[in-house]
């Protein structure tokens, strides 16, 4: 049985980036940032709403979500620290279901994909 604690605590981060991430979209003064950013929290807000719902279809209702300090404002500072937040605690929050490790990976994805566009694309 997947802990629903920490699969709460996935989806409350990945919509912190989201917003965070939105944030520093509206913020940039580069356009490469600006269009990877977006592209970051629309999929990132796609992908933990993915997660959730397959999530409670699995395991049930999740009725609370934890609240999130706030990320920052340098993504490059967030992106991986969330990062390694998702991947230390990908066993916990799948527990055993592949589709929902699967879903975990997509937002790894997102997560990574948005990095690359951050260091290398100007």
């Amino acid at each position: 049985m997947a802990d629903k604690k920490c699969a709460a605590e996935l989806i409350a981060c990945c919509f912190a980036a989201r917003t965070a991430g939105h944030l520093a979209h509206l913020s940039t003064d580069s356009y490469a940032a600006h269009m990877a950013l977006g592209d970051f929290y629309d999929a990132i807000a796609g992908a933990a709403d993915e997660f959730a719902e397959c999530f409670m279809g699995v395991e049930g209702k999740l009725r609370s979500f934890p609240e999130i300090e706030p990320l920052g404002t340098d993504p490059l500072t967030w992106l991986p620290e969330l990062h390694t937040w998702v991947t230390d605690h990908r066993t916990e929050c799948a527990a055993g279901n592949t589709e929902l490790a699967n879903l975990i990976d997509e937002i790894l994805a997102v997560i990574d994909r948005s990095s690359y566009k951050l260091k290398f694309l100007k």
